[in-house]
């Protein structure tokens, strides 16, 4: 199953688009916020997990492919947990621009487009991306 992780501070803003698209796709989408104002938009968004647990302990339960880290949030805990489980193959941080460009059109709650720095790809996939599971 494919599965999106994503961790952060307290602001959904950055990836509300790309949550909305992949939770409609059938992603197993997770956020992670210590914010309960974050939690309740991602209920609201219908993102299917809602954690304030540790980045390791998800990653370990539910094996992400993809995560993605607010660099706002706890971006150290979340870079250490993806390198030392290996488990994702992916990991991206939020941007004002980047070389990832996910169109949430449809999905859009404030912008046509969410943007991403690819950190982490053990795929090799090309960039421009316009897919965070792309060469998955």
């Amino acid at each position: 199953m494919r599965t999106l992780l994503v961790v952060l501070a307290d602001d959904l803003a950055p990836v509300a688009g790309t949550l909305a698209r992949y939770t409609a796709e059938g992603v197993r989408t997770v956020v992670c916020s210590e914010n309960e104002d974050v939690r309740d938009q991602a209920r609201e968004l219908g993102v299917t997990h809602v954690e304030t647990a540790d980045p390791y302990d998800l990653i370990e339960r539910y094996e992400p492919q993809v995560v993605v880290a607010d660099h706002r949030g706890p971006l150290r805990q979340t870079k250490l947990a993806v390198y030392r489980t290996g488990i994702p193959q992916k990991l991206y941080l939020t941007a004002s621009e980047g070389a990832t460009v996910i169109s949430v059109g449809a999905f859009a709650v404030q912008k046509q487009h969410d943007h991403y720095f690819r950190d982490l790809d053990r795929t090799n996939a090309p960039l421009p991306e316009t897919d965070l599971f792309a060469g998955l």
